[in-house]
């Protein structure tokens, strides 16, 4: 049952967060829900998850649950297209994915035409993966300064896939190097002290991304089970 999955899951959280001195409630569970049904992702927001991530629009909107917590969000994380931005700000209460500054105008744009305002989280390439998307290092202040003009766009913090690896601690190293990156940006005074999230870690490697300072795990599998 996804409920026990989520208990198992918040005691691994507990155990890799007293491990790094942290407290667990820092840490936020995103339900991957891609290739989820509506039925599951109702069982899920029963069983106390609070954040929903979808990689496509068209699913957020097929799959909608009908049950609305004073404190449930809808999060993107998949490659966000332009042409989906007017519907993205609609459906979604962060997009974890921005890594482009027309984008970042287009979502502003639509989102102050509907008067929202939108979270947003710059993803932060780290190991130059063609095939994935996300900003390089070096170009990460730049854009996070053009952000923080945008009046619509809320500034969260910094988000990150690593490569896929069978072993959780080869992870490691890429998980440190966005915590010091955001430490780094905060120190020059380009992130605020509260934009400090971190998303990171998935269902093979959420533990060690906890212990290395993730604020949001991005869970699928190891909570649904396998997709059909």
């Amino acid at each position: 049952m996804i409920s026990e999955r989520v208990a198992h899951i918040r005691a691994r959280i507990t155990a890799a967060a007293a491990r790094s001195g942290r407290a667990p409630e820092a840490v936020k569970i995103v339900a991957a829900a891609k290739g989820q049904s509506r039925e599951k992702i109702e069982e899920a927001i029963n069983a106390g998850i609070r954040i929903i991530g979808h990689n496509y629009v068209q699913e957020a909107v097929r799959e909608e649950p009908s049950i609305h917590m004073p404190d449930f969000e809808v999060h993107f994380i998949g490659h966000l297209q332009r042409n989906k931005a007017g519907r993205a700000v609609e459906l979604f209460h962060v997009i974890q994915t921005l890594d482009d500054e027309k984008l970042a105008a287009d979502l502003d744009r639509r989102a102050a035409a509907i008067g929202r305002e939108i979270g947003v989280m710059i993803q932060v390439s780290l190991a130059g993966e063609s095939q994935k998307s996300g900003m390089i290092p070096d170009g990460v202040e730049s854009l996070l300064e053009g952000v923080r003009k945008l009046k619509a766009l809320r500034l969260l913090g910094l988000m990150t896939m690593p490569p896929f690896f069978d072993e959780p601690e080869r992870a490691r190293p890429f998980f440190a190097r966005l915590r010091e990156l955001r430490e780094h940006l905060i120190s020059k005074g380009v992130l605020e002290t509260r934009m400090n999230e971190l998303s990171m870690g998935m269902t093979g490697d959420f533990e060690v991304a906890v212990e290395e300072g993730a604020t949001m795990v991005r869970i699928g599998t190891a909570l649904f089970g396998p997709r059909a």
